[in-house]
């Protein structure tokens, strides 16, 4: 569970994904929440244009902020030096809302190159918010090898759901991937499921994050041998038979099965053919060379 695990330990550099279905934005205030709390200051940059009720919600968190809205002149460096000079000491925390108008603005190495060096430089850790809905799959994965835990935020079943990957210092990956499983039926048919450890939150008016345990989700699994027709890749070739081809087939005689011969009244029975040989006698003395 890493989302439970994290809120045991000291910071880690965190990347929360959102989307339209559910905003990481309320994980993202109670993890700083939490941290803040634990004795860490932080530093709060806001990218995204602020609303009202952001106003509001940073307010009632009682932590200073920065807003800056990105444009295409500005200098990203500029935005680095303002990440470096607030990170004095280890009891920092940089949050980062949200890296999307970075993102859209320059590209994405040239923000992990700064992100990288705000880790080699300092020793704070970064909690950033992406909008996973604006971006592509291969900039979000550019963005995981830049920080050791990975969150994506969804809802379901009407529940507030996480999962992700966490890469420890040790070398250990702990990651919520969708394992597969099977079942045995009556008439011996193997059912195939695969089902994901993700874990359901909620959180309070406070901005505190509770009862987070862990969900199972389930969801039949689609074998080869059931996918329709349909789905058999295309080819030159003619890979499926038709009915008359079918009933062809099933009438065709194995070199190695005898016809039997249904004409014949009598039953067919088995029987061992055995031919005595004659012995093999020879009429010479076998002592015939000695001297006796």
């Amino acid at each position: 569970m890493i989302l439970k695990d994290i809120l045991t330990q000291p910071p880690v550099s965190t990347l929360i994904q959102d989307s339209c279905s559910l905003k990481g934005r309320p994980l993202f205030l109670s993890l700083i929440r939490h941290y803040s709390e634990n004795g860490y200051s932080i530093r709060y940059f806001k990218y995204d244009s602020p609303l009202s009720s952001e106003i509001t919600e940073m307010e009632q968190l009682k932590i200073s902020w920065k807003t800056s809205i990105v444009d295409g002149n500005q200098d990203l460096m500029s935005v680095e030096n303002s990440w470096t000079s607030e990170a004095r000491n280890d009891q920092v925390l940089v949050a980062i809302d949200s890296l999307s108008p970075l993102l859209l603005n320059w590209t994405v190495g040239a923000i992990a190159s700064a992100l990288r060096n705000l880790q080699k430089t300092t020793t704070v850790s970064v909690i950033a918010l992406v909008h996973g809905d604006v971006h592509d799959k291969h900039t979000l994965q550019a963005l995981n090898y830049i920080f050791p835990c990975h969150l994506a935020v969804r809802r379901a079943q009407g529940r507030n759901l996480c999962s992700g990957t966490w890469r420890k210092a040790s070398g250990k990956i702990t990651d919520s991937v969708k394992s597969t499983c099977f079942s045995c039926s009556k008439n011996l048919n193997l059912n195939y499921f695969f089902f994901a450890q993700d874990e359901y939150y909620s959180i309070t008016d406070k901005w505190e994050l509770k009862d987070v345990k862990e969900f199972i989700e389930t969801q039949p699994a689609v074998m080869p041998d059931s996918l329709p027709k349909s789905a058999v890749p295309k080819s030159t070739f003619k890979l499926d038979l038709n009915a008359r081809e079918e009933q062809a087939r099933s009438q065709v005689v194995l070199p190695y099965i005898k016809k039997h011969n249904e004409s014949s009244s009598e039953p067919s029975r088995g029987k061992i053919i055995y031919e005595v040989e004659a012995p093999d006698w020879d009429d010479e003395d076998p002592d015939d060379d000695l001297e006796i």
